[in-house]
């Protein structure tokens, strides 16, 4: 009897700990988006998020739209992480994501710069009116760079690009940047995770009642 009721114990605080932890792990990839390589804004609401100043381009479309002109090396093709889209920050302007709902985490990202290399991104977040991080990063413009941010119960990240230098010829200097695989995960409620709790305790009372 002493060996099932530790058993059912251990089995219950396994459950309330993963009932409390659980949050919605995203990984956006933005290659749900149709897209013919020609660019197009990102709409409010893809993945819960509102996004502004972020595009979403093909970029193997975009890579045979300008073949074979000097347009094939550009930093759209060399973001790409998984294909084929990528998202833009647009105009080389600071770019947002917020969230309307519950706080996310923001995890980590694959950057890249279009067309600058050691090109310099301040990326910081906020919850609320309260800036809680800021981290500047360094991307070029041949490879995507993968950055880890943990940044922990945020509703806010504001990406501000600067600096670099030209990094395909003829074109001149420009700090837009490249973004792919995008990892956050959405922070539960605290009524969502109460009620969780709530209902794994209940389960866990059920199972430990003697039968009969």
């Amino acid at each position: 009897m002493m060996q099932r009721l530790l058993t059912l114990s251990a089995a219950c605080l396994t459950l309330l700990t993963l009932t409390i932890s659980t949050s919605g792990q995203n990984l956006i990839t933005f290659d749900d988006l149709s897209e013919t390589g020609t660019g197009s804004f990102l709409q409010n609401g893809y993945h819960g998020l509102n996004w502004s100043n972020f595009g979403c381009i093909n970029a193997v479309l975009r890579q045979g739209l300008y073949l074979p002109s000097p347009f094939l090396t550009n930093g759209y093709y060399y973001g790409m992480v998984s294909a084929s889209n990528v998202a833009v920050a647009g105009f080389a302007n600071p770019a947002e994501i917020d969230s309307p709902g519950p706080n996310f985490n923001f995890l980590s990202v694959y950057l890249t710069g279009q067309w600058n290399s050691n090109l310099n991104i301040e990326v910081q977040g906020f919850g609320g009116p309260n800036l809680l991080y800021d981290t500047n990063v360094v991307a070029n413009a041949t490879n995507p760079t993968l950055f880890t941010f943990n940044y922990l119960n945020i509703d806010r990240l504001l990406f501000t690009p600067s600096g670099g230098q030209a990094a395909f010829s003829p074109y001149p200097p420009d700090e837009t940047f490249v973004m792919d695989n995008l990892s956050i995960e959405f922070v539960p409620e605290p009524s969502t995770v109460l009620l969780a709790a709530l209902g794994a305790l209940t389960l866990c009372a059920f199972l430990k009642r003697k039968p009969g």
